[in-house]
């Protein structure tokens, strides 16, 4: 049958399918009940680097309206500047029949810069309280240009008038929400919601907590950390400028403060990349995993291939020591996602840059005997 080829995210539609990216461009369908998989669309992307199509979201009221969000990176920009965007889909049809309509979509956000191969983000959330999208973006920088990074104040991943680096927060319609923390800041970007990210992954939501959690990638360094935010309104998050939790990146000695700690981090050591986390939470038909993973955080690991659980305590609302939970998978996961069936979803990537054979979707069910 058909086989989706280097997926890179993964949205449930109310139907319970599960709509996937993949970095060529194509969106696809898939019924977890059957198996059935269906390319449901195709949209134009620039693949070079880190680039393609990334992230998908549905409208919080869909299918009543009808509409998806797509991260992308555009096909055709000016010479020497690439293109990000943020573009607004219709669906027609329903079900088994539900396609992307035609066209180019409408496109919401578009920002560019000359870097834009590398760390590019690319994850969104619908909002269903707030209404509102959530965009994250990478920095685009290059690791060896680190020493004068830090050093320059107005670097891309801290400055407020700058789109790169941050985590975006947009009206359905991609207005700019008068809340946002920087939409009456002069020379600021108001799509502005959190600053100081080096390549921020993924976004999940939590229901009963209204948490926004982001899966984000720290520093090369060994001693550095991988982490799980938990995102509030004009935090600033560190990077270049912090190391680890809270130390000067340059100096590696001297506390830098005002900025936000991770709620959740572990050492990258001789590799590490984060790039999902979200709270469990049963179905509320019943079912799914046992009462003891109720309540806590699972976070995945690209570069670990694998995923680990950490309960989080109610006293101090922060996750304890983790478990393991999945480990050597097949393909890196860069995406994950808790499925209405009260199973655990992979987006799980083989290669490097090119499709292979460990691209798979997999799901982690927990059956009783």
């Amino acid at each position: 049958g058909p086989s989706i080829r280097e997926p890179m995210d993964m949205a449930f539609a109310p139907d319970g399918a599960a709509w996937i990216t993949a970095r060529g461009g194509e969106v696809w369908r898939l019924e977890p009940a059957t198996k059935r998989l269906d390319r449901v669309g195709k949209v134009e992307a620039d693949t070079a680097g880190d680039r393609g199509l990334h992230g998908i979201a549905f409208h919080p009221d869909f299918p009543a309206t009808p509409r998806l969000y797509l991260f992308l990176h555009a096909p055709k920009h000016p010479p020497g500047e690439y293109r990000s965007r943020v573009v607004a889909h219709d669906v027609t049809g329903a079900g088994a029949d539900a396609r992307l309509a035609e066209g180019e979509g409408q496109v919401l956000l578009e920002f560019g810069g000359d870097e834009g191969a590398q760390h590019v983000g690319g994850g969104l959330l619908a909002h269903p309280v707030e209404r509102a999208l959530y965009v994250t973006t990478g920095d685009n920088n290059k690791i060896w240009e680190l020493k004068s990074y830090c050093t320059d104040t107005n670097n891309r991943a801290q400055s407020p008038g700058d789109l790169r680096g941050k985590v975006l927060r947009i009206g359905l319609d991609g207005s700019i929400p008068p809340s946002n923390p920087f939409a009456h800041v002069p020379g600021a970007r108001g799509e502005v919601f959190t600053r100081g990210h080096r390549q921020p992954w993924s976004l999940s939501y939590d229901p009963p907590t209204r948490w926004v959690l982001l899966a984000e990638n720290g520093g090369d360094e060994q001693d550095d950390h991988e982490r799980v935010l938990r995102l509030v309104p004009g935090a600033n998050h560190g990077w270049p400028r912090v190391f680890a939790d809270g130390l000067d990146t340059l100096t590696r000695t001297n506390r830098v403060e005002g900025f936000a700690s991770p709620w959740f981090s572990y050492k990258r050591g001789t590799g590490g990349s984060c790039t999902g986390g979200l709270v469990y939470r049963a179905p509320a038909g019943g079912g799914g995993f046992p009462a003891s993973w109720h309540g806590g955080l699972f976070y995945s690991d690209y570069n670990r291939k694998s995923v680990r659980f950490a309960p989080i305590d109610a006293s101090t609302g922060k996750p304890g020591v983790s478990v393991a939970f999945a480990q050597t998978l097949p393909g890196g996961p860069v995406a994950m996602r808790l499925g209405p069936d009260g199973a655990l979803y992979l987006v799980e990537y083989g290669g490097w840059f090119q499709a292979t054979t460990n691209d798979a979707i997999t799901r982690i069910a927990f059956t009783r005997r």
